[in-house]
């Protein structure tokens, strides 16, 4: 889809104007974590319980595992919001999500609903991925460069970058 800079995503989230689908990929973990909670608050606060969810799929190592874990993700991003326009799912340790290491056919089955979720977002869920670089060879890669707006966090392109990354820290 489109590549943004987190000052470009911090922009759409102000304007309450989010896409359907963001990678957050990177090595600066503060940058990645700082955004993925700006995320959350779209949201209002007494609401975010019902509206906001976080799943951490580090452990999603087996077959089986990732079955269940992607079963769960889907569930949770085609979940309507309550009472606000806009539902936020956060993925974190994605790179978990790439499959198993050893062929399945269940998982390469939960990895195939992935990829229609990707091609098929709710419009009314956000679903922000945070993960470390991925590989541009996998096919998870290739989905989601289609259909989700990636983000380089902790890249540095000029001395303007460079002094907001320095304010930012400081704040």
């Amino acid at each position: 889809m489109a590549t943004l800079n987190p000052p470009a995503v911090r922009q759409q989230i102000a304007d309450g104007k989010t896409d359907p689908i963001y990678l957050l990929q990177g090595e600066d973990e503060v940058e990645k974590s700082a955004l993925a909670m700006e995320f959350e608050q779209i949201v209002e606060e007494g609401l975010r319980a019902f509206n906001v969810e976080r799943i951490h799929v580090g452990e999603l190592t087996t077959g089986d595992r990732i079955v269940q874990g992607v079963g769960d993700l889907v569930a949770a991003v085609r979940t309507l919001p309550m009472m606000v326009p806009r539902r936020i799912v956060g993925v974190f340790q994605a790179p978990a999500l790439r499959g198993p290491k050893r062929d399945s056919g269940a998982a390469t089955e939960a990895m195939g609903d992935l990829e229609l979720l990707f091609a098929t977002p709710e419009p009314q869920t956000t679903l922000v991925l945070v993960s470390t670089a991925l590989d541009k060879r996998t096919r998870m890669f290739k989905a989601l460069q289609k259909h989700a707006t990636i983000v380089a966090c902790g890249v540095i392109e000029d001395l303007s970058a460079a002094e907001q990354w320095i304010r930012s820290r400081m704040r």
